[in-house]
């Protein structure tokens, strides 16, 4: 309608159903858009960051004196790893570091086909379920105030990982 009134000579004026449909469009567009840098945002989460997002919510009492020492270190090297080998090594040290007495009683069952499941493990998909495995057995009581807050967004990160 605008162009048609430009063509004729007209003065052109946007009706409100003009600006309701730009609006629309407008929203439409913005709405893509932060759905997009949400899809960027997931794809860049990696196994490596949900270890360190979850060594973050481990007690100290839970884990080893040397492993608390460290844990810094080990958060900020486990954000940046997006490798499967070197990730697959920080979920072994992430476990190693746990006390026995952080896990569940059904952990001790499940402990050393895990560890193998693990050391070769060739996939993100495969780490992923390792590591979600790890932190179901991890007592709760041995979990930070806000772990149950973020359990669920942290495990649909891991369920994205695994696909």
């Amino acid at each position: 309608m605008m162009a048609l009134s430009a063509q004729m000579g007209m003065p052109s004026t946007v009706t409100g159903a003009e600006q309701n449909v730009q609006k629309s469009a407008t929203q439409t567009q913005t709405s893509a858009t932060q759905e997009v840098n949400k899809a960027e945002s997931t794809a860049k989460t990696s196994v490596g960051t949900l270890v360190s997002q979850f060594a973050g919510q481990v007690s100290p009492a839970a884990l080893t004196d040397e492993f608390n020492k460290g844990k810094s270190a080990f958060q900020s090297q486990a954000k940046s790893t997006t490798d499967v080998k070197a990730t697959s090594g920080l979920l072994q040290k992430l476990e190693g570091g746990l006390k026995t007495s952080a896990f569940t009683s059904a952990w001790a069952k499940i402990k050393d086909k895990w560890s193998g499941n693990v050391k070769s493990a060739t996939t993100t998909k495969q780490l992923a379920g390792y590591l979600k495995t790890l932190t179901e057995n991890v007592d709760p009581k041995f979990l930070g105030a806000n772990w149950e807050k973020i359990k669920p967004t942290f495990n649909a990160a891991l369920d994205k990982l695994a696909q």
